[in-house]
């Protein structure tokens, strides 16, 4: 019963958590780190910067695993075959090389840059019809709608929504195989730390459950991922066709492992799935937040505007502009710190033993860095519950894709087990809000505003959030977009 007991009351903290931003701070008090002994499994919490630049610089190989979840086992139907999943060992070190060297590389990043420009440009157009009309946007949607977009011509040269086509069902089923994921990756199941139990966590329905989600996002993706339709394609187009830029599939297509056998279909379709879920919501979510932001700071917005205009001038702004604006880069980092994709991290597993400060910790020990607490720590944030972008400005060394150096600030991870996709996520993050703060001015759809109702009363934004592995908005963000001149002019040149 002592196991239970423990798993339990680990159920309650990482309940507590889903509860609201406030208790996920103090759910694990601000020490170094805390050791909780979750069921028949040892649990290490990191709630501090220090606590985490020890566990990254000293243990990051001891820590690199993933733990066996029944939601890790049934997603990948038994195979752990994919770069978020599997364990540590030879097949995902090849898997992360591949992924370093031939998907993510700056020389690969580069070439895309067409690629996402005009996916955002394309998606633009469809604000700037919807605002004509006068229709409230629904910014999440249509923030989905552009990053599984840019992924997915990325991945296999495919666009899963297309403009003047009814993607409603599409779309409904697309943000449900997200929300989906999201949701049995991020719950507590007792069967993870007491084995014995798993007939509860199947009475639960979460086995169902989780078959179902599989069996959606094979029937949602399987007609972009077609590997052997894409290798008749790319014979025939690359790489006779000069202009063709060979997708993630292309490359996999052509990618040996260290024993020189080719990556199998089923292994390709699992990658690119797993980057697919990884790149599309939670970029869609972090400008989300960050336009909430902004909305409730109409001085920063103006400013931000400001900066794209005196810099951009009579363009639209593009990715090699981003370095030239350093208050957009600020905003962009502020609101990594207030609101991380996933104010816990995706688990680690230790596959050997190991002494931290003194304190031995067996095999199999869980890790769990309490991201939104590194971010709040007052210690190192004053104020660390308002949203400023100047402490960047002031301190713009703070990189937050650098995982190894900055780790008060690190909203993709640590360590080797950091997201192989930080550079193209940052990237689109920041394009799409320089984009929509370029292109239109912005109001709340209800135009509610704080006592007194003049003009010049900040804009209520409702802030309030849930958790359920990431940080989402209890209330989806909808706003009313008013092109502005110049950029409209533009947008209506864009090929």
């Amino acid at each position: 019963m002592g196991e239970l007991a423990d798993a339990l009351a680990w159920n309650c903290l990482r309940l507590s958590c889903a509860i609201d931003s406030w208790r996920l701070r103090t759910a694990v008090t601000l020490t170094l780190m805390s050791r909780v002994q979750a069921g028949q499994k040892p649990c290490l919490v990191v709630s501090t910067a220090a606590a985490a630049k020890e566990i990254f610089r000293k243990h990051d190989a001891t820590f690199a695993s993933r733990p066996p979840t029944l939601a890790f086992n049934i997603l990948t139907a038994g195979a752990y075959r994919n770069l978020g999943y599997a364990p540590y060992g030879p097949f995902w070190r090849r898997l992360r090389r591949i992924a370093n060297t031939q998907l993510f590389s700056p020389a690969v990043h580069a070439s895309h840059e067409p690629i996402r420009r005009k996916e955002i440009h394309y998606m633009l157009k469809v604000l700037v019809e919807d605002s004509h009309k006068g229709k409230p946007i629904h910014l999440k949607s249509w923030l989905t709608s552009v990053t599984a977009n840019n992924m997915t011509m990325m991945l296999s040269n495919k666009r899963i929504f297309e403009m003047g086509v009814d993607n409603d069902e599409k779309k409904r089923d697309f943000d449900e195989m997200l929300r989906r994921t999201f949701v049995v990756n991020g719950d507590f199941m007792i069967c993870d730390y007491v084995p014995y139990l798993s007939f509860v966590t199947k009475l639960q329905g979460w086995v169902s459950e989780m078959q179902g989600l599989r069996a959606l996002g094979a029937s949602l993706v399987g007609n972009i991922f077609q590997v052997d339709e894409h290798r008749e394609r790319a014979q025939k187009m690359y790489p006779s066709d000069t202009d063709y830029v060979p997708d993630y599939i292309d490359v996999l297509l052509k990618t040996s492992l260290d024993d020189g056998d080719r990556l199998p279909d089923r292994d390709i379709v699992s990658l690119v799935v797993g980057l697919l879920n990884a790149g599309t919501d939670a970029s869609a979510n972090t400008v989300e937040w960050a336009m909430a932001e902004l909305m409730a700071n109409p001085d920063i917005r103006k400013k931000a505007q400001a900066e794209l205009d005196a810099v951009v001038q009579d363009r639209l702004v593009q990715e090699s502009d981003i370095p030239n604006l350093p208050f957009l880069q600020a905003i962009v980092k502020e609101n990594y710190r207030m609101h991380p994709s996933a104010p816990l991290s995706v688990r680690h597993e230790s596959h050997e033993s190991c002494v931290i400060s003194g304190c031995e910790f067996p095999a199999h020990t869980e890790l769990i860095v309490n991201i939104f607490a590194i971010h709040r720590d007052p210690s190192v944030y004053e104020n660390p519950d308002k949203f400023d972008p100047t402490r960047f400005v002031r301190s713009p060394e703070v990189d937050p894709v650098a995982g190894n150096d900055f780790y008060q600030l690190m909203p993709f991870g640590a360590g080797r087990r950091m997201c192989p996709e930080q550079q193209l996520g940052n990237t689109m993050v920041t394009s799409m809000l320089a984009n929509l703060l370029q292109c239109f001015e912005w109001e709340t759809a209800t135009s509610e505003r704080e006592s007194g109702g003049g003009e010049g009363d900040a804009v209520v934004v409702d802030m309030v959030d849930y958790y359920s592995f990431m940080s989402f908005r209890q209330k989806p963000l909808c706003l009313l977009a008013k092109p502005r001149p110049l950029a409209s002019l533009l947008l209506q040149a864009s090929p």
